[in-house]
């Protein structure tokens, strides 16, 4: 008969469960610290373990903070997704002029975002010397109730619960697994050094899909969201805080002797049609007058449309159940490829090779006619039957 256990075992027991159970933590945290997924504490980076690092959907702002400290780079790129897709900071325009460029853009922000993000740079020393800023029409759609603009609150940091979500968890462990798996991967999701998106595992998705899914998802998603906002770009009285945030933002870069360029994206033309279907088009027009008198409030500030209607943005999307074929400049209406983006960076950064028919820079004394112009192009895709057209008008139409 086996003997009794004794107080003295189950105290060794349980001091050996406890010292496992720390050593077991201390191990993961141990190996997600040196993994690094997000990037944070900026551990090596080695090549076919952790060079590469994934695109993941959480601590978005921490990972950009953490990385552009590091690097305090001299020119920023600020914007929403499509200039987080499109802009890659490594385009040699930025070399050309001694720049060092990072890429600060999160999906769904606004210029509110810009402008903290600004702040925590000049609170860090690194203040860029050129800001190239993208500015979204949606952003500013649906305003129509004034509000005092917040402060600028402390950057992200890496905390308890940081620490704890990152480190000390199985979602960090998680993320590592994903990060080491990667690095064999042919099209994956990722996030470069300097916070480029290339969106290379979308490449995979037009292989499966085509691009004509993608385009009319994003048609649907975009007819919904629209339709729930208002037709206003500002509130009857006051100021958005949209519109308080582009200025602050301007003020403070003119401040520190930085240079702002301000990017009105490439839309595809699916997107500026289906604006005129829904009763935006003159909307839009009113937002890019208002988006060149703030800028004028700030001397030496640029304006540059890339949203005219052009060859490029009229390349033709794909028939349905077409998966060969993969487009030059857009993935879907809304987002542009790097290969767009390239021809925007080289002609706002002012390159030799820049194509001079792409992008117009809009002043107060253009402003009219650059509109006037872009309305004659519109109104003849209106009025000209094609398979574009007839696209817009399912997708309004259903919505309706």
């Amino acid at each position: 008969m086996a003997s009794p256990t004794t107080p003295y075992s189950w105290a060794s027991y349980l001091r050996w469960m406890l010292a496992t159970l720390v050593a077991c933590v201390a191990l993961v945290g141990a190996v997600n610290v040196f993994i690094d997924p997000l990037g944070i504490f900026g551990s090596p980076r080695i090549a076919g373990l952790s060079a590469t690092k994934p695109y993941l959907d959480h601590h978005r702002e921490l990972t950009r903070w953490q990385a552009a400290r590091r690097l305090c780079p001299s020119a920023g790129i600020f914007g929403n997704s499509r200039a987080e897709i499109g802009f890659d900071p490594e385009h040699p325009a930025f070399a050309a002029q001694g720049l060092s460029a990072f890429n600060h853009s999160i999906p769904g922000s606004a210029v509110s975002m810009a402008l903290r993000q600004f702040g925590w740079l000049q609170a860090a020393g690194c203040t860029p010397k050129v800001a190239l800023i993208g500015v979204e029409f949606y952003d500013f759609l649906g305003s129509t109730k004034a509000a005092p603009l917040p402060p600028i609150d402390t950057p992200p940091a890496i905390d308890g619960k940081v620490l704890a979500e990152t480190v000390f968890a199985i979602t960090g462990l998680r993320d590592s697994a994903k990060t080491a798996a990667l690095q064999r991967a042919r099209y994956a999701a990722t996030l470069t050094e300097r916070g480029f998106n290339p969106l290379d595992n979308y490449i995979a998705e037009v292989d499966n899909s085509g691009h004509y899914i993608l385009f009319r998802q994003r048609a649907d998603e975009n007819a919904r969201n629209w339709g729930r906002k208002a037709k206003a770009i500002q509130p009857a009285e006051g100021q958005s805080i949209d519109q308080q945030a582009l200025d602050a933002l301007l003020a403070g870069i003119q401040t520190s002797g930085g240079k702002a360029r301000l990017v009105i994206y490439p839309y595809h033309a699916e997107i500026r049609l289906m604006q005129a279907r829904l009763g935006l088009a003159d909307l839009f027009n009113d937002w890019k007058r208002m988006v060149v008198a703030i800028a004028a409030r700030h001397p030496g500030v640029e304006v540059w449309d890339f949203s005219g209607i052009g060859p490029e943005t009229l390349e033709a999307i794909p028939a349905p159940g077409d998966r060969k074929t993969h487009l030059q400049y857009f993935w879907e209406a809304g987002h542009f490829k790097r290969a767009l983006g390239d021809k925007v960076i080289a002609r706002v950064m002012g390159a030799s090779d820049a194509d001079g028919r792409f992008g117009i820079q809009l002043t107060p004394d253009n402003i009219e006619n650059v509109i006037a112009a872009d309305r004659k192009q519109l109104d003849a895709l209106l009025t000209t039957p094609s398979p574009l057209l007839t696209e817009v008008d399912d997708v309004v139409g259903k919505r309706r």
